[in-house]
């Protein structure tokens, strides 16, 4: 009944094949049905594809590991579909039987009518054999004749010979131990880095590609590099066991592996022997200086060795001020182990400096400076890590000439230290020499053009410098390189706003507020309800940024300016404004040469009726910003205050002249709405 069936169901084909035959139609098709069961072909096809299809799970798994060539998975998907016919046609005509193997062609009729099966005739069956392989192989020859026998040259000059990315470790141990099987390949990169003889990629853009299935030639093609380290690390309390394996970039083979299974307390060693077998393998020849930085050991204790690790692998990610007090958490817990650690100190130094640039809190840079301070201390002959550590701290105490100095240094000791190049780019911004705080930036990029924080400080670069198609640009980079980072969809929120673009602006600001609520993300909100006139919602925005960073400066002023608009709220306003005067000179105190928070204090002193006190602080602050639009903008409103109207407009006009995205804030700025002037009328049109 089920064959009956089955031709009822498929009748309507045979029909449209045989056209008014269809019994004729029907015997034929339940022949071939009745010999395709009583020879098992379906069986033996099922059987084909399920071994097949574990092949090539198998092959996926163990392709990269064993450093085969990126040609093996294509390869093995079209032998598994060529070989599916022929699958086919050995079960149809070949049956295995107790008595061996029987050549069974189809149903030949013997004289008394019946069938006949043919015997075994291994001739034949060689025979046919031999012509499937044949056929097999011409099918082979024309398929793969492509695919070269030996290993291609790289031809792009994209790739130096001494060029190579350290990605993430995986961690085959324990749960929770990814942190340390990714900060052990970041030291690995670190110590490959400090050598002057290698171009080694930022780390993060080589870690980006952890936990992508992306192939090893394209991780090299993406950034522009020869050869890529990866291996795995596991750990069981005191023993611990790291596989490394070097691939070359142009063909995905494996040039150098090992794998080391030694105690934790040898982690040293392991990662000194990582990165000679690398330098071997790559054929350089190292200075003597360089061979002394390999061997140099960070701290002789192992367990703040991991608690090291652990923070700067938390240094490492986008601003967030959870994840950099993590990482300072880690370091002290270092430095409790080993107080003598300096590399750790430099790490505490670091975190805080962070930290102090996102919440304006002085307290951070007090740490900071500390810590930099201990660190250097302890290490006569200074790492790159700290010499660009105290770069950052000079350059935040305004001491530009000093952070130069170690910056230089850090450059001289790993010429591929790119963050040494960011650092110094924004001294040369912050001394007014654009032109040269572009070029650094550029070749920051240059270096690691996949490095999230190079792409998104020549985006502030050129969000500084009113240039903001390019800054749009930067940003998006930055973004596309860590997508997860709330403070680049800030960064890139300001950029639209000042391009014009408020639309886009909120959708950014937004999106920033879904992945984490922030300082940055609040208060941009604020701003935007600020300028449309909702002043209420204003004021609860900045509130919300002020429960995460509640010794901002900023916060607290545009607290103030959004209360001054809100009825029966002018006593708050005068409190906050009081407020944010304080914490603005003590940021001043730390850097005489912030002529943003200047310009600031003397619009909160201007608010406060200190009118002279104002009008020195924002003219001084146009001085030192050789007038900056926004510099500019901040003595226009000071101004303003003081019953100047005709010298403010003067200054409105100069920052437009300056910078054309200006005149959006003079049209939604409330303080300006009184003023009725026919010049002021004629600076609103474009």
């Amino acid at each position: 009944m089920a064959d009956l069936a089955l031709s009822y169901t498929v009748w309507p084909v045979f029909v449209s094949f045989f056209g008014e035959e269809p019994a004729i139609a029907l015997k034929i098709f339940k022949t071939i049905y009745a010999e395709i069961r009583r020879r098992e072909v379906l069986r033996v096809s099922a059987v084909y594809a399920v071994g097949a299809w574990l092949v090539l799970q198998v092959a996926e798994v163990i392709t990269e590991p064993l450093g085969l060539p990126d040609w093996i998975m294509p390869a093995l998907i079209i032998a598994a579909v060529v070989g599916f016919p022929v699958v086919f046609f050995l079960a149809w005509v070949i049956r295995i039987e107790p008595e061996g193997l029987i050549f069974d062609l189809p149903l030949w009729q013997g004289d008394s009518g019946n069938p006949v099966e043919q015997k075994t005739d291994f001739v034949v069956v060689a025979a046919v054999t031999s012509l499937l392989v044949i056929g097999g192989y011409a099918v082979g020859a024309r398929i793969f004749r492509d695919i070269p026998t030996t290993r291609p040259m790289l031809a792009s000059a994209e790739a130096p010979p001494n060029s190579i990315a350290v990605l993430a470790f995986e961690n085959f141990g324990l749960p929770g131990s990814e942190h340390f099987a990714s900060g052990l390949a970041a030291e690995i990169l670190n110590m490959l880095a400090s050598l002057r003889e290698l171009n080694v990629a930022a780390r993060t853009s080589s870690f980006q590609f952890r936990d992508k299935q992306i192939g090893i030639r394209e991780i090299a093609q993406n950034l522009s590099v020869r050869y890529v380290l990866e291996g795995n690390v596991s750990q069981a309390g005191d023993e611990i066991k790291v596989t490394a394996q070097l691939i070359n970039g142009s063909d995905g083979y494996r040039e150098w592996g090992k794998t080391y299974d030694r105690r934790l307390e040898d982690i040293f060693d392991i990662q000194e022997e990582i990165a000679a077998g690398v330098v071997n393998e790559l054929k350089i020849a190292l200075s003597v200086d360089s061979e002394e930085r390999l061997q140099k050991k960070p701290t002789e204790n192992i367990d703040a060795y991991v608690f090291y690790l652990q923070g700067r692998e938390r240094l490492y990610s986008p601003p967030d001020i959870d994840v950099l007090a993590a990482a300072s958490e880690l370091f002290r817990n270092a430095l409790e182990i080993d107080p003598k650690f300096s590399r750790a100190h430099a790490g505490v130094c670091e975190a805080h400096l962070s930290l102090y640039e996102l919440s304006n809190d002085v307290t951070h840079f007090d740490q900071a400076e500390s810590a930099c301070e201990k660190a250097a201390k302890l290490d006569p002959e200074l790492s790159s890590e700290i010499h660009i550590a105290l770069g950052v701290l000079y350059r935040n105490r305004g001491w530009y000439d000093r952070a130069e100095n170690e910056l230089d240094q850090a450059i001289a000791l790993a010429p591929s230290a790119v963050d040494a190049y960011i650092e110094l780019g924004q001294i040369h911004l912050a001394e007014g020499d654009d032109e040269a705080a572009e070029a650094t930036f550029l070749r920051a990029v240059d270096l690691k053009k996949h490095y999230w924080r190079a792409n998104n400080v020549l985006g502030n670069f050129y969000y500084r410098t009113k240039r903001y198609s390019e800054a749009i640009r930067y940003f998006e980079v930055a973004h596309r390189l860590t997508p997860g980072s709330a403070s680049n969809f800030s960064d890139l929120g300001a950029a639209y706003w000042m391009h014009g673009d408020a639309e886009k602006a909120r959708v950014a600001w937004d999106r920033a507020l879904e992945l984490k609520p922030t300082r940055l993300g609040y208060t941009n909100k604020g701003l935007v309800y600020y300028y449309a006139g909702q002043f209420a919602d204003a004021v609860d925005m900045q509130l919300k940024a002020l429960e995460i960073a509640p010794d901002d400066h900023r916060l607290w002023g545009r607290l103030a300016e959004s209360y001054r608009f809100v009825p029966g709220k002018e006593a708050e306003s005068q409190e906050a404004y009081v407020k944010a005067a304080g914490l603005a000179e003590t940021k001043l105190n730390i850097n005489a040469k912030d002529w943003v928070t200047m310009g600031l204090l003397g619009l909160y002193y201007a608010h406060l009726n200190q009118i002279d006190r104002a009008l020195r602080l924002a003219g001084k602050s146009v001085e030192i910003s050789q007038r900056n639009p926004e510099a500019l903008y901040y003595l226009a409103l000071t101004r303003l205050k003081g019953g100047d109207q005709t010298g403010a407009i003067d200054l409105l006009a100069e920052a437009v002249a300056l910078d054309e995205q200006y005149r959006q804030f003079i049209v939604s700025d409330p303080d300006l709405q009184p003023i009725k002037d026919e010049r002021f009328a004629q600076l609103l049109e474009p």
